[in-house]
């Protein structure tokens, strides 16, 4: 009955099934800005995502298709990790992030993880991978975490600029390749 109604309708009638208060996360929804949401509310995109994440990070890896797609279904929650979420931009598939209990083996006590960031290269540039770590912010604090980690090779000045925080690499991650630098986000309470 519902699957008939847009995503955005399906989305807030969802909140009051998934938080006993009936609130919902901070989730920007500004004229401009993209659409995010749930990959559980809408997952017309799936494939589409999984192939994205498959091709940046788990086919340089040699990891196949179909361990991306078990992945991705097990994020398909909305009040548990691991959770993705995903931005459109003027009604097409444009972005996607995870937030996950783990991803560094590295570093085994901090949680949850800010993930697998993906904006689809002809939509870079217009906000919209801020705008869906502004969204797993928000998310994260929803579900009670004041702060969220990371971690990139490649998108250090980003983070900075967001006011994340570096925190000092391990020993072990250094002989990684190549070394992967960590963040804690500002905290949120």
């Amino acid at each position: 009955m519902t699957d008939s109604l847009p995503v955005t309708v399906r989305r807030w009638l969802r909140w009051p099934a998934v938080h006993w208060a009936g609130t919902r996360p901070e989730i920007p929804d500004a004229a401009g800005m993209p659409d995010i949401g749930f990959l559980a509310d809408d997952p017309r995109h799936f494939e589409l995502f999984a192939r994205w994440l498959h091709a940046q990070w788990s086919a340089p890896r040699g990891e196949s298709l179909d361990s991306r797609r078990a992945t991705l279904r097990g994020q398909m929650n909305l009040d548990r990790l691991p959770i993705a979420l995903t931005a459109y931009w003027q009604g097409n598939p444009a972005g996607i992030v995870s937030l996950r209990a783990e991803d560094l083996h590295t570093r085994p006590g901090l949680c949850p993880w800010l993930s697998a960031l993906y904006v689809h290269p002809p939509l870079r540039g217009r906000g919209i991978g801020r705008a869906l770590v502004r969204a797993t912010l928000g998310l994260a604090d929803w579900l009670g975490y004041p702060r969220v980690y990371l971690f990139t090779t490649d998108r250090q000045g980003l983070y900075a600029e967001l006011g994340w925080q570096r925190l000092p690499r391990l020993p072990e991650e250094n002989t990684q390749t190549p070394p992967p630098d960590v963040f804690a986000s500002p905290l949120r309470r």
